[in-house]
Formats: C-alpha cells, structure tokens, sequence
C-alpha cells in the first residue's frame, strides 16, 4: 500500500483535502524500526509525529509503566509536539516494522489548515494524560492554581476600531500573531483574528480600507487575569474560541491566551467533556453526555493536589448544560424576543457547586415586555430547569429556579424586590437576600447584568440590613462545646456533625456580610475575601484565617461525597470520629475561626457599632 492510501485511512489524516494529504505525504520520512534503533531514532528525530505502519511496540513511561501498546494506524509524539515539552517515554519493540515520520513544522502546518486535524490531536492529548499518572512532567504542579495572568507571556498587541483591516494585517504580520485585540478608550471592544480575515474580508471580497469595527467580533468573551486556568479553559470551551483576550478589573486588556497556552500546562483534560456537552444536538444526547459527569468528577478529584477546584468545575459544566439547553430551545422556538441574562445563584453562582448541589437560578430581562415575550421566557425557564433536572442537577426544594415566575423579572422589578428586602429585612428577606446576593450571569450581554448588579450593590450598603443579617449569622451557633469538644447530632448514621451548614455556609455568609458592606459584585467567597484583604473592617490575617478554613472544609465535604456518592448515607454531614486525629484537630481550629468571624461580625455591624 502506497504511503498516499495508508494515510487515506488513518484518521485524522483521513479528515484533510487530498491535496493536503499529498503533501503530508511528501514531508514524510520512512524509517524502520527494531528493538536496538527505536530509541535512538525517537530521539534523534524528535520533535516529530511517528506513524506506526507496520511492526508492534509498547510504549512506556519513564519508570517503566506500560501506557498504549502501538500498532499499525497508531500515532505517538503528538504531545511533545503540542506542549513543546522533552519526550520522557520509551518504546519497547515488540515487532520490527516500519515508522512514518512528519517533521514538526509540517505537523504545525497541517494542525493551521485543518481544525479537524487538530482537534484530533488536542483530544487525544487529554485522553493520553487520564492513562498517565500525574501526568505532563511528573513535576506535581498543580495547574488549577495557576492564574490566567501567570500564563501571558507577552503585553497586549492592539489597534483601535478606527483602523483599516491593511494596516491590522500588517500589524498582526509584524508580530508574528494570529489575533489582535480592538480597543477604545483603554476598553476592550472587539477582537481581531485570521479567521475573521479569511471569512468576513478575503472570502466576500471586502476592501482592505474597510474599518476594523465592520468584520471584528464584538466584546468577545475574556478572562480577568486573576482568574485561574480552569476558567479561561472552560469559558474558551464552552464560547468555541481558541483565543481568549485577558484583562485587568477595568476591563482593560493585558494579554492574550490561547488553546495552546492552556495545552502547554499539561491538564487540559476538562475541556473534552465540556466540549461534549456543548456539540450535543440534542436533549437526548446532552442527557446522555451528562450522566457522565459524576464519574468523571471522581477521576478528576483525584488527579489535583487541591479539590476544592472540583466545585469551580461542576459549576462550569452545569454553566455548559445551561447553555446548550437554551440554545436548543432558541432553535425549537425562535431567537430570545428581548435582552436577558439566565443568572446561577447559590452555589452555581458562587462556584463552589458539589455533586448533591441543586438548582438555583433566575432570568433577568429588559424593562418592558410585552405578554408574549414573557410567555417566551417562562417556557424557557420551564425548559431549562426540566432540561437540568434530567441532566442529574436536581430541582430545587425551595422552588428558587427560573421556572418560578417569582424567580423571573425585569430589571425594574429585581431591583424593587432587592429595595423591599433590603430595607424591610424580614426574615424570609434576610433567606432570599442570602441566595440571590450570590449571582453569576451565566448567558446574556455582560454589560447589561453588570449595569443591574451594580444598582443592587448599592441597595445592599443600608446599615439596618447588613445589621440584620449579621444577627442572622450570630444565631447559628458552632458545633464546639466545653473543653473544646465536639457538639455531634444523633442521627441514624451515628454522631454527626453538617459541615455546609455549620462551616461552609457560615463563611460564606460572613464573607458575603464584608462584600456588601464594600460595594462588591464578585459571588465567589474566595474571590470576595481576597478583594477584602485590604478592608478596613475585616483584617488581613482573620482574611486569611477564614479562606483557608473554607478551603479545609470544602475539600473535607468533598472527599467525604466521593467516598459515599453511591451510598444513602448524608452527603454533607460526617462523623468526627471518623476522621484522622489531624483532621479532627483542623476541623476543631476551622471551627473555632468561624466563631471568632461571627463574633467579629456582631461587634462591626450591630445597629449600634456599625
């Protein structure tokens, strides 16, 4: 069989054009292979895709362990080529035969000219690094701790929207880039990249004096640079972009991050079940795609240091679900009549979401509407949170979900229930304002949910209110007794103590009681305390005292719903004793910063001292 027909049939090269295909074949060099040369000439010729077209090898780890057994139409090297890394595994022939090798810069050639192609590889990578302990370079890194800013390695190329697409061209070929940031103003208004060159310009035959503004995406989707790679990868992802623009808390640009950036951090696995759920065509199949995440979330926990990160993915993926379940019902029932924004309360919108989180969600729509568009949106909240429910995220007790038309609302009457609450706090105020303080916009205009989430946070700094709620706090009391023992509920699983109700959520409270106070919009809790480390009212050592007691406690419920997930036993609470005397002794020093916080809190916003 002619090299031009072998590779007809080896995917992914089956997904090129037939003349792209000839010239891979030409680039390709045809080596054999044995037990005495396989390493030596992996070695020499790397970086480089090999090509199994005939022969047997095993290829292994560099202690040995046996990862893939390769056979003829099996591709190996691909990661080196990906992550730019030194290849660190070895290969044992268990049968002479024949290798195909394509050099690097025809393999970048390729993976340029073929999404398909290089998705391929992108796939592939991320199922290579599940067989892999640890995986990339064995360093223990944790990716999911990096940051979004930690990963930009140069400062932003931009142009304003005034620009001609010739001298954006330009621009872009004097930097050696792919994309160019559009800016006004100090403000990110619109990105710039080859494919918009290719489709909207080159493709209709548009004059190169054109203005940028006529073919640029606008306000793209981005990134603040302290956010953390799961972010970029997930909004990256599930928006279908491989160039994701970074910026500062102003919204002004800093950088540019690439789907190559977050390959080269060598945990990329996330983004294929997330791209999953987002290429589903169908309920059925997004169902389907879905029933997978409890499982994979277990094989995930295991594989970074710290697993809180676990929460901030969950809540990513029922962002995914979330949209692919509007998309499918925009196509089944016409385009969104008004402007809107589909808000996650709760934990979805603090991204701190477990494997036993329901639903807490809401629409958010433009003043105005007529009874037919409002007809429009409470099928889609009927249908969301339906469509959710069968994904495995489950209803809500307390009915806080969009299908309640008490959880839908203009921004006019959002903004009169928050002024009703907060200055008439009764206690059933002081619940919801615990539950729809904590708000994300997970589909809708950025800028449209901002505008109204600024006007909350300005009703929300009333002393009688945050008086309130922080009375609220001071009533739950923290499970230690005298002598600083245990205070445990019996329970027909034993003595138990609920770690979200008496731990997690009190924190949560207390950090939400400071950001208010502070005019801040951010849900997230260690978000929240890391923008209040320099608060007046919340010093910096109680700061770091109550996130990392939050992060013990959510790690601690974490590994205690993997370990009972398929059990009846409660989900959040745990017996003491149960526990190893060091974690006993932790949870004993978590809870005693709690009541420490509540005491704080007490003290700074009683109606007299505040």
């Amino acid at each position: 069989m002619e090299p031009d027909s072998f590779l007809e049939d080896c995917p992914p090269f089956d997904e090129l054009e037939a003349e792209q295909r000839r010239w891979a074949v030409s680039q390709l060099q045809s080596v054999y292979m044995n037990e005495q040369n396989c390493n030596e000439i992996m070695h020499d010729m790397r970086p480089a895709l090999f090509i199994v077209r005939s022969g047997v090898y095993d290829l292994r780890s560099g202690e040995g362990r046996l990862i893939d057994r390769l056979e003829s139409g099996d591709l190996f090297g691909f990661p080196s080529l990906l992550t730019g890394r030194e290849i660190v595994n070895r290969l044992t022939t268990i049968e002479d035969g024949i290798v195909y090798v394509l050099p690097q810069h025809a393999f970048d050639r390729l993976r340029n000219a073929s999404k398909q192609f290089e998705q391929y590889f992108i796939r592939a990578h991320g199922e290579r690094l599940l067989t892999e302990k640890g995986g990339g370079d064995g360093s223990g890194d944790d990716w999911t701790e990096q940051t979004v800013g930690s990963v930009v390695t140069m400062a932003p190329v931009s142009l304003a929207s005034d620009t001609s697409i010739q001298d954006a061209a330009k621009l872009m070929a004097e930097h050696g880039i792919s994309s160019v940031l559009v800016v006004d103003d100090g403000q990110l208004v619109g990105i710039l990249t080859d494919r918009d060159l290719r489709n909207r310009v080159i493709a209709q035959g548009l004059s190169y004096e054109v203005n940028v503004a006529a073919v640029m995406t606008q306000l793209p989707e981005s990134v603040e640079e302290n956010r953390s790679l799961l972010d970029a990868l997930t909004t990256m992802t599930a928006s279908n972009v491989h160039h994701l623009p970074v910026v500062n808390s102003k919204n002004q640009p800093v950088g540019m991050v690439t789907a190559t950036d977050l390959i080269r951090q060598q945990r990329s696995e996330p983004v294929y079940l997330i791209s999953a759920i987002r290429k589903a065509e169908s309920r059925e199949q997004l169902i389907q795609e879905a029933q997978k995440v409890p499982e994979y979330l277990k094989t995930f926990a295991n594989r970074v240091k710290r697993t809180t990160v676990v929460g901030q993915l969950m809540a990513s993926l029922t962002d995914g679900m979330t949209r692919q379940l509007i998309q499918l019902y925009e196509k089944q029932y016409g385009a969104a009549p008004a402007q809107y924004s589909w808000l996650a309360f709760g934990s979805q919108g603090r991204e701190d979401q477990t494997l036993s989180s329901d639903q807490d969600n809401g629409l958010l729509l433009a003043n105005g509407l007529t009874e037919k568009q409002k007809d429009w949106f409470k099928g889609l909240g009927e249908y969301v949170c339906e469509g959710l429910h069968e994904c495995g995220i489950p209803l809500c007790p307390g009915n806080i979900m969009a299908s309640n038309p008490e959880c839908r609302g203009t921004t006019d009457e959002w903004l009169q229930r928050f002024k009703k609450w907060t200055q008439s706090p009764t206690p059933k105020a002081l619940m919801y304002c615990q539950i729809f303080f904590d708000s994300r916009a997970v589909v809708g205009n950025g800028r449209f949910y901002q505008n109204y989430r600024e006007q909350v946070a300005k009703l929300a700094q009333n002393e009688m209110f945050l008086g309130n709620l922080a009375m609220l706090v001071n009533r739950i009391s923290v499970p230690l007794g005298l002598f600083n023992r245990f205070r445990t509920e019996d329970t027909d699983d034993g003595d138990t103590i609920d770690i979200k109700r008496y731990g997690i959520a009190l924190i949560n409270d207390i950090a939400r009681i400071y950001s208010l106070q502070a005019g801040l919009t951010e849900p997230s809790t260690p978000v929240r305390l890391k923008a209040l480390q320099n608060s007046k009212l919340l010093n910096q050592r109680d700061n770091e005292s109550l996130l990392e007691a939050w992060q013990f406690l959510t790690q601690l419920r974490l590994n205690h719903q993997l370990a009972v997930w398929d059990t009846d036993k409660p989900k959040n609470a745990l017996d003491p004793d149960a526990l190893s005397t060091l974690s006993r002794r932790q949870l004993k020093s978590a809870f005693k910063i709690i009541k420490e916080a509540q005491q704080g809190v007490g003290l700074k916003f009683s109606r007299q001292g505040y």
